[in-house]
């Protein structure tokens, strides 16, 4: 029966078990990216009004008249229709500009949502190593409750002393409340987790899908952040909005009118070319668009020379954790696994004592905490080099849309 309950749960905790993959797959339909798309339809909208068709105005006048001295009183009325044709004066500049600065928005609101990604599988490693670190620590914990009950009773016997014993005691009280403190950190990062991907439920992590820690990570071109690839585009909308207001005519007017007065009909027709070239506000609209494409150049500049600074100091950092990393997993934990062998050994052939043995144990569990702070930081530090580069998640998780 108690096995029958223990599979049941177990069920039950792996269905609500999310891994990466389905966690960024939720992402897709969050309401951050609903905001996300709704913010740059309204923006690709606004750009749109530039090379909008600009429908004919129709107008019609009514006027009653009367004359004491004439008995031909009675209406007149004009009707008119008029439109202003901005095709195909500087449209082929309008268009262009138009489609840059769409794709401007495009680009700005798939990186916009890339970092919402990463955000968002950042706080998975966070959980992820926090829940390691609950559970490496209860099972220390456990184990060391376990050997302190042997150092009571070797001190009811008079083979340790109460120096000893109360130290053992201290070191187990402290212990206790490092549990605690990684509980409730991994009810904190799981939370955060919870509050971005609101589209899911989430009771329990999988974390066997964690990403691999490498010493080097391979940098994209900086042509190819996100960020350089808007500042290019609005680069673009810029240079073709100069020429827009650069050309001598932007736009032509038209008026067809009928005119009917008593016995008399006028019809007329009338085309207005605006001297826009020749006005001030013609000339200051240049200017700002020369300035922000000079701007938009040294934005560029700045932004590849920051990034590729602080990539390099990121990937030092990343190879720093990475070899101290390996210097525990590969040398220092197999120490300390062959000693807590030994030191089994020998406590139970009755060659050692309890008091080697705990404290064997505990030296041993103390570094796979640490290993597991130190795999903490080189993943906080892995994500934060793939935000400022702007690099791709890969391996099965390249589905940003």
């Amino acid at each position: 029966m108690k096995l029958k309950i223990f599979l049941i749960l177990s069920m039950t905790l792996s269905l609500q078990a999310y891994d990466l993959k389905e966690i960024i797959d939720s992402l897709h339909t969050s309401k951050k990216a609903k905001e996300i798309k709704q913010k740059s339809y309204a923006d690709i909208a606004s750009y749109a009004l530039d090379t909008a068709y600009e429908a004919p105005e129709l107008g019609l006048g009514l006027t009653e008249v009367k004359l004491d001295d004439r008995s031909d009183n009675g209406l007149e009325y004009s009707l008119g229709i008029s439109q202003s044709i901005a095709q195909p004066f500087a449209s082929k500049s309008k268009k262009r500009a138009t489609q840059a600065m769409t794709n401007s928005i495009k680009q700005e609101a798939k990186h916009e949502f890339h970092i919402f990604v990463l955000h968002t599988v950042s706080l998975y490693h966070d959980a992820c190593i926090a829940k390691e670190l609950e559970e490496q620590a209860n099972a220390l914990y456990e184990d060391q409750e376990k050997m302190f009950q042997q150092v009571q009773r070797s001190y009811d016997l008079g083979e340790v002393s109460k120096k000893s014993l109360l130290l053992n005691k201290l070191e187990l009280m402290k212990l206790q409340q490092k549990t605690s403190t990684y509980k409730r950190a991994y009810e904190i990062d799981l939370h955060a987790l919870q509050s971005e991907v609101d589209s899911l439920e989430i009771k329990e992590l999988h974390c066997e899908d964690m990403f691999e820690i490498k010493r080097d990570i391979e940098l994209t071109p900086l042509e190819e952040h996100g960020e350089v690839k808007r500042i290019e585009f609005e680069k673009d909308a810029s240079a073709s909005y100069l020429n827009v207001y650069d050309a001598m005519l932007q736009s032509i007017a038209y008026e067809v009118s009928y005119e009917r007065e008593l016995d008399a009909k006028r019809y007329g027709f009338g085309v207005s070319i605006p001297l826009s070239s020749l006005s001030d506000s013609n000339e200051i609209a240049k200017k700002e668009y020369l300035h922000k494409h000079a701007a938009l150049s040294f934005e560029k500049d700045t932004l590849m020379q920051g990034v590729k600074s602080t990539s390099a100091s990121l990937g030092v950092k990343l190879q720093t954790l990475y070899d101290e990393y390996t210097l525990i997993e590969n040398e220092i934990l197999p120490l300390n696994r062959e000693l807590l062998r030994l030191s089994k050994s020998a406590y139970l052939e009755g060659e050692g004592s309890a008091m080697e043995f705990l404290y064997t144990s505990r030296s041993y569990s103390e570094y796979m905490i640490e290993i597991l702070q130190i795999k903490k930081d080189y993943y906080n530090q892995l994500f934060e080099l793939y935000r400022v580069a702007d690099l791709e998640l890969g391996d099965g998780y390249e589905n940003i849309k």
